[in-house]
């Protein structure tokens, strides 16, 4: 099991839902909705279950629906062409093999030489954008300016306490050995 992002219908991260570790892609999740006469129940789109890790850094994670489905589609054409194109080749290359091993097959034995070798074809799949490229921050650059400036603040406050701990700390060894030295 592991976590991946839970994000709502418009791709703002809302929480994380553990998943098998095999889960992948984007997927759905509805809400149910309940009619007057409660006889009929309605589901809504309540947002996806993004199985894409996200990149460290967001302060409110966007996951990119639409060019998420946009990319998938392309790729899946792509890929779909690319298959195409290996089954095409393929079936030329076994059929030029295939011609080649008849002719050397019906040659006498003393001119045939080494037996022709087939050389199968490499399947490339398409190129893939890198999945986490669609993440984005989901607050402005005034709203992330607000909340570090609050983070520089909290640090300082603390390190000031941290400070006053330490002298005090001194003061109280210095009373406690002035003390036992008299």
């Amino acid at each position: 099991m592991r976590a991946v992002p839970k994000v709502n219908p418009n791709g703002l991260y809302l929480e994380d839902q553990l998943v098998d570790d095999a889960f992948m892609g984007v997927v759905p999740f509805y809400a149910s909705l309940e009619t007057m006469n409660q006889t009929m129940k309605e589901k809504k789109l309540a947002g996806y279950i993004v199985g894409i890790p996200v990149p460290t850094g967001l302060y409110q994670p966007h996951f990119d629906i639409q060019s998420w489905l946009t990319h998938e589609a392309e790729y899946d054409e792509k890929l779909l062409e690319a298959q195409k194109m290996y089954e095409q080749l393929s079936k030329e290359s076994q059929a030029a093999f295939q011609k080649l091993h008849d002719e050397w097959q019906n040659m006498p034995e003393n001119e045939r030489g080494d037996e022709p070798v087939y050389l199968a074809q490499t399947f490339t799949a398409p190129e893939r954008r890198d999945p986490t490229t669609f993440w984005s921050e989901g607050l402005s650059g005034a709203a992330i300016k607000e909340l570090t400036q609050k983070s520089i603040q909290q640090l300082s406050e603390t390190d000031l306490l941290k400070q006053r701990i330490a002298d005090l700390e001194l003061t109280l060894t210095q009373l406690m050995l002035g003390n036992t030295g008299n």
